[in-house]
């Protein structure tokens, strides 16, 4: 009686296709088809059904598939459960590679096309919602709830940065229930980040403070806190409290210190040191401190560049090139101001509510 696993095997033959070539037709893994053709797992019935297509099968698949032995002896059925509770089509290889795409889309967000930026995490966060609802265990189960909450959270900020305000405010309260469900309080922060940021671009400064309380309870010892901190400042700087936000930036600046230096600093949903001038320029250019301001513009332009002279952080260097033209329009210099604006114009990378306001 020939097993799924020996007709995936002779059909994938007959076809002409090697292992990684069906994986990536059915959206799999080679480490999946291989212990799939030595029947160590059976996928999803749909999975299977979609395969049964892909290679003509004419139901060959789907009928060893649903292929089901005689109970041997007493105690089958508790055995035929466990085996079935530990059936996965996920693996701990498919996890890391899902780990490894999530993390590279998110460090393309400083510089990427916008709108393909946004449709990429958009498929490979259906992917994972295939995976979720496939046969996996428990603890790959929230690994991938994970994935998708930091796809849901960077889908939030792209959809942001283009002006789509209910897009981007439905992904964030879907991070957060994410982060909740999987007990991460690093997402549930990060969405309240998205609160807090959203809330400072529309005006509602008195809010802020309330969402970065609320971020820095939910994961008090990861980095996020520091960018709460800087939100806060934001909020303050445009309320025109001086102490206060003196007294954030130097809170923020301890902050960051207490963090190791990330491996992948241009992960979107890393604090780097070199964001803070990014900040404090933000602050100093609100509070009318044209000086401080302009210095760290200057500093937040020289850090972004890139040996080749591209730029890493495209829109941070956007944002320092308009402090610099605020400042030289306030000093009365117009030709710079508008040599800035012009310079800052040019980048297409920009995000559309920070420059709004």
């Amino acid at each position: 009686m020939e097993t799924f696993g020996q007709a995936l095997k002779a059909l994938r033959v007959a076809a002409g296709l090697s292992q990684t070539e069906l994986a990536r037709a059915a959206l799999w893994s080679q480490s999946q088809v291989s212990r799939a053709e030595n029947d160590q797992f059976r996928p999803a019935e749909a999975i299977v059904d979609r395969i049964d297509v892909l290679l003509d099968a004419r139901g060959r698949l789907v009928s060893a598939f649903r292929r089901v032995r005689e109970p041997g002896r007493d105690g089958w059925e508790i055995r035929e459960f466990m085996r079935h509770t530990h059936r996965t089509d996920v693996g701990k290889e498919t996890i890391e590679q899902l780990e490894t795409a999530t993390e590279q889309l998110c460090c393309e967000y400083a510089w990427r096309d916008v709108e393909e930026l946004r449709d990429d995490a958009r498929e490979l966060l259906r992917y994972v919602g295939r995976l979720v609802d496939g046969p996996c265990t428990l603890g790959e189960h929230r690994d991938l709830l994970v994935l998708a909450g930091w796809l849901t959270l960077l889908i939030g900020c792209l959809e942001y940065d283009l002006g789509r305000v209910g897009p981007a405010d439905h992904a964030r309260v879907a991070a957060r229930s994410l982060g909740r469900e999987t007990g991460h309080g690093e997402i549930v922060a990060w969405s309240f980040e998205l609160s807090a940021w959203f809330s400072l671009t529309h005006g509602r400064l008195r809010s802020v403070s309330e969402y970065t309380a609320a971020g820095s309870d939910a994961a008090p010892n990861s980095s996020v806190v520091v960018q709460l901190a800087a939100q806060s400042a934001k909020a303050h700087a445009r309320m025109g409290l001086r102490g206060e936000v003196d007294q954030i930036l130097d809170r923020g600046f301890r902050l960051l210190a207490r963090h190791e230096h990330p491996t992948r600093p241009e992960n979107h949903f890393v604090i780097d040191p070199t964001k803070w001038d990014f900040y404090a320029m933000d602050c100093y250019r609100l509070l009318g401190d044209d000086r401080r301001a302009a210095e760290h513009a200057h500093e937040v332009i020289s850090l972004s560049r890139r040996p080749d002279g591209g730029e890493r952080s495209p829109m941070r260097a956007t944002e320092a090139r308009f402090t610099l033209a605020v400042t030289a329009l306030r000093a009365g210099d117009l030709e710079a101001a508008a040599a800035w604006t012009r310079a800052a114009l040019d980048q297409p990378r920009r995000s559309v509510a920070p420059l709004s306001m």
